[in-house]
C-alpha cells in the first residue's frame, strides 16, 4: 500500500498556506500584536518547511540536505508550541479586556515575546534530551523529528496541551463576562481607537476555534501513544543520556545522534494511524492558515488591498477601478494598549467595579 497524495498537491497546498499566513499581516504591520505576529509566523514556517520537504522528498528517502532537516525538526517542534502560546496569549489579552484592564505596552511586549519566542526556543533545545536520532525522513512528508521515553510527553506534549487546558478555561470566562457586561466593555472599547468591538471579536473567534480544534486532538494522540504500550517508543523509561543517545534501551537498538531514519511509503502506508499522522502533519498548519485568514485577511481594508492589486496592471493601461485605501477605516484585527491611561475608561472600570 502506498498512500501518497497525488503530488503536487502537498507543496501546492502547503505554498499556499505560507501566503494565506503572511498575507493579513502587511495589510497594518505597525498596529498587529506580537501574539499575531507570532500565531502567523509559526504557521507559515511550517508550511514553509512542509512544501520543501514535499517536493525534495515526494518518491524518495534519499539523504540529500541533512543540513535542512535538522533546521525543518526544530521549526516543526517550535510550531507546534509556538502557535498554542500564541493562542494563549491571545486569550490572555482578551481576558484583561473584560476585567476593564490594558497593561503597559513595555510589559505586554516583554511578557509577549518571552511566551511567543523564547519558550518555543528552549522546547527545541530541550528535545535533544529525548532524540535518540538526528532525525527521520518519512516518504513524501519529508524530515520528521525522532522521540524517545515517556520524558517526550512532558517536554513535547505538556507545554501545548497546558496552553490550551489555560484557553479552555480562560475563553469562557472571557465570553461569559462578556455577555454579562457587554454594555460597559462596548463602552471601554470605544475609549480607543486601536481596540474595536470588531477586533475583540476576530480575536475571540481564533482563540475559541484554535483552542476546540487543537485541545482534543492533542489529548486523542497522547492516549493512543500511551495505548500503545511498548510499540511505541515513547512508552520506555529514561534511564539516562547514554541509554537514550548511544542506542542501548528501548525499542530502537543501535540509534545514535547521528543516525537518520529512512521510512518508504510501503512501511508507513501499511498502519492506519500512522497514515493518519503523516497526512494530519501534512495538512494540519494548513487548516490554521485558511482559519487564520478567513478571520483576519477579510476586514474592509485587506479587501480593498485587494481590489487594488488586481487593479494595479489594468489601470497601467488606462482601465478602471478606484485606489480606496485611503477611504478605508482602520480594521486591523488586533489590540494595541497604550501606556497613557484614559479618564473615561478610568470611569468606566470605576462603574463596573
Amino acid at each position: 500500500m502506498r498512500p501518497f497524495t497525488p503530488y503536487p498537491i502537498t507543496p501546492i497546498g502547503n505554498f499556499i498556506g505560507v501566503l494565506l499566513a503572511l498575507l493579513p499581516l502587511f495589510s497594518q504591520i505597525r498596529k498587529l500584536s506580537l501574539a499575531v505576529w507570532g500565531y502567523a509566523i509559526w504557521i507559515s514556517l511550517y508550511c514553509f518547511q512542509m512544501f520543501v520537504n514535499s517536493i525534495v522528498w515526494h518518491d524518495n528517502v534519499d539523504i540529500v540536505a541533512p543540513v535542512w532537516c535538522d533546521i525543518a525538526i526544530k521549526l516543526q517542534i517550535g510550531a507546534s508550541v509556538g502557535t498554542r502560546i500564541c493562542t494563549l496569549v491571545i486569550c490572555a489579552q482578551l481576558y484583561r479586556i473584560t476585567r476593564l484592564r490594558g497593561p503597559l505596552r513595555r510589559k505586554i511586549m516583554a511578557y509577549e515575546l518571552s511566551m511567543i519566542a523564547g519558550l518555543p526556543v528552549v522546547i527545541m533545545a530541550l528535545f535533544i534530551i529525548v532524540q535518540p536520532a538526528r532525525f527521520a525522513i518519512t516518504e513524501e512528508a519529508g524530515c520528521t523529528p525522532v522521540d524517545y521515553s515517556y520524558v517526550t510527553y512532558i517536554i513535547y506534549y505538556g507545554p501545548p496541551i497546558l496552553a490550551n487546558v489555560v484557553c479552555a478555561i480562560l475563553a469562557p470566562l472571557t465570553l461569559r463576562t462578556f455577555i454579562r457586561h457587554r454594555k460597559d466593555i462596548n463602552e471601554f472599547l470605544t475609549t480607543d481607537q486601536d481596540l474595536t468591538a470588531s477586533k475583540y471579536g476576530r480575536l475571540m473567534i481564533i482563540a475559541c476555534v484554535d483552542t476546540i480544534f487543537n485541545l482534543p486532538l492533542l489529548l486523542a494522540i497522547v492516549i493512543v501513544e500511551i495505548l500503545q504500550g511498548p510499540e511505541n517508543s515513547l512508552n520506555y523509561p529514561y534511564i539516562s543520556w547514554k541509554n537514550v543517545h548511544d542506542g542501548l534501551g528501548g525499542n530502537d537498538p543501535g540509534l545514535s545522534l547521528s543516525s537518520i531514519i529512512q521510512t518508504p511509503a510501503s512501511i508507513w502506508g501499511s498502519d492506519s494511524w500512522t497514515i493518519f499522522t503523516v497526512k494530519w502533519n501534512e495538512w494540519v498548519y494548513v487548516l490554521h492558515a485558511i482559519i487564520f485568514f478567513c478571520v483576519f485577511g477579510t476586514t474592509p481594508e485587506m479587501l480593498s488591498y485587494f481590489r487594488t492589486a488586481f487593479w494595479f496592471i489594468p489601470k497601467r493601461f488606462g482601465y478602471g477601478g478606484r485606489n480606496d485605501i485611503s477611504t478605508v477605516e482602520s480594521t486591523t484585527s488586533d489590540v494595541a494598549f497604550r501606556s497613557d491611561s484614559n479618564p473615561r475608561a478610568d470611569n468606566i472600570l470605576a462603574t463596573h467595579q
